[in-house]
């Protein structure tokens, strides 16, 4: 027998970050996925995610829809439209923005190596960009 995961995305519990906000699916946990982490995010208008960076981390992000959206990387902001692929290199402060005031934007994130989980990504205060001590 052929060994293989397979789940759809709806079967996946979708868990609103802590404060409100944008949404995901663990859809690596769902398969049993032990090499990376990737999630579906929804972001709806106006929602952000914590500007951060990881410390061993590597991301990249891919626009399904809602574009176009901002990312903030470093002191840029990176304009990203449906169908697009950002990389985000481990260390690099960054945040997904949905500047819209009218429709949700999903994006597909990927990160590899999975790092030490939710503990890799370090917030960072987006004004001064130092780290936000965990609580």
């Amino acid at each position: 027998m052929t060994d293989y995961s397979k789940v759809a995305e709806g079967d996946v519990e979708e868990r609103e970050r802590r404060g409100g906000g944008a949404s995901s699916r663990d859809i690596s946990g769902a398969l049993g996925v032990e090499g990376l982490a990737l999630r579906v995010w929804r972001y709806g208008p106006g929602h952000m995610m914590a500007y951060h960076r990881h410390r061993s981390q590597e991301e990249v992000y891919h626009l399904v829809s809602g574009g176009p959206q901002h990312v903030h990387v470093g002191s840029e902001v990176v304009e990203v439209n449906d169908g697009d692929w950002l990389r985000v290199p481990k260390d690099t402060p960054r945040r997904i923005v949905n500047p819209t005031d009218d429709r949700e934007a999903v994006w597909l994130a990927i990160g590899v190596p999975l790092g030490e989980g939710i503990m890799d990504g370090i917030r960072l205060d987006p004004e001064t960009g130092k780290e936000i001590p965990r609580s």
